[in-house]
């Protein structure tokens, strides 16, 4: 019989309470549609490089050409290193067919998240530090973002990407 695929789940869509808020963001369809087919893997970054439950805010900001992750609170600690770093390790020790991350998320969020510029202008097309290691890492990884799990026609393109997924 052959193994079952894995999928990396954002924690909180799975109903861990691990968010900033100590909430979570549990997503019925997401446990519905994939615990019987899928090997899943929750991964909250934000607890895995250390941050506790409820915790502060981070935030994106542009600093020259690059992206930071950083505290809101002063004094402000930059966690873009500790992210990096993570989303590495994470790669090297999951084998993984997709990703479900949680949207607007500063660490998984894809192209929806808000990020301030070096000018202090707020956008909302920042990607989360972690969603964009894992995509330089491994561009061709099926990835699905939360808030598109409702949408069905969406939710079985990402399901067949990943069952056409080869390591």
């Amino acid at each position: 019989m052959p193994q079952k695929k894995a999928i990396a789940i954002s924690a909180c869509l799975l109903g861990h309470k691990v968010r900033y808020d100590g909430n979570h963001q549990e997503n019925k369809i997401i446990l519905q549609r994939l615990e019987a087919n899928f090997n899943i893997i929750p991964v909250c970054p934000e607890v895995e490089i250390g941050l506790g439950v409820p915790r502060e805010k981070i935030e994106l900001h542009q600093r020259g050409a690059k992206i930071h992750l950083l505290t809101c609170k002063q004094p402000v600690v930059d966690l873009t290193g500790q992210m990096i770093t993570y989303a590495q390790a994470f790669l090297q020790n999951h084998k993984i067919s997709g990703m479900i991350l949680k949207d607007k998320s500063p660490s998984c969020g894809v192209a929806n998240c808000k990020q301030w510029t070096d000018t202090g202008e707020m956008q909302r097309n920042g990607t989360g530090i972690f969603a964009a290691n894992i995509i330089k890492l491994k561009p061709d990884l099926p990835m699905l973002q939360g808030n598109l799990v409702t949408q069905a026609g969406d939710l079985d393109s990402f399901l067949q990407k990943v069952a056409d997924y080869e390591h």
